[in-house]
């Protein structure tokens, strides 16, 4: 029984980035119909919150790497409960903090964010900056330089390739991921040997 559990995480990941590397190499389902945008899940369409972590865009083979590296990392040092809960507190939170701040300036002003209202939004460079920011708080000093280097990489790569919202999301996401972990920490600790 211990054995088949300690099977379930791994699984887990090789089946989310399965999932992603055939969506990304058959183009199907199509990603207009996975991505999530402000305007979509105003109109009540929760679950794009969901699939959108389905979608990778910029260099998707080189994202899938990078999240494959990162994923494999965080299920070591934290385990698949906290990886998972993690990805999606990230990723969800993100998104859900990103359009209420939409929601209020469409309010104030709609010139302000007419045209990010209905931009396609992808959540796996979200799940991505999540994992890092819970790796940060809960990997010591040699993760933080490992988790350095890749938000360095990462703001000069999305700075240059993604839009203000994504950028957004991005720090969100890492921001949730680190203060989930924090939570996570306070209610059961790592154990000493999985740091």
């Amino acid at each position: 029984m211990a054995r088949t559990r300690a099977l379930i995480g791994p699984a887990s990941v090789v089946a989310y980035l399965a999932a992603l590397a055939v969506v990304q190499a058959t183009g199907e389902p199509d990603w207009r119909t996975l991505a999530s945008s402000p305007g979509e899940i105003a109109d009540g369409e929760a679950w794009l919150l969901l699939t959108s972590g389905l979608v990778i865009d910029g260099l998707p083979w080189l994202q899938l790497a990078v999240l494959a590296l990162v994923l494999a990392v965080a299920l070591e040092r934290l385990g698949a409960l906290r990886l998972w809960t993690v990805a999606l507190a990230a990723h969800i939170g993100a998104a859900l903090i990103a359009y209420a701040g939409i929601g209020v300036l469409w309010l104030v002003d709609r010139g302000l964010v007419e045209s990010v209202v209905d931009e396609p939004d992808y959540g796996v460079s979200v799940v991505l900056a999540g994992e890092l920011g819970a790796l940060a708080v809960a990997g010591g000093r040699r993760m933080a330089l490992f988790v350095g280097a890749f938000v360095l990489a990462g703001i000069g790569i999305g700075v240059s390739d993604s839009s203000l919202l994504a950028n957004v999301e991005h720090l969100l996401g890492f921001v949730l991921g680190a203060l989930t972990m924090l939570a996570l920490e306070r209610r059961v600790p790592l154990r000493p040997c999985s740091r």
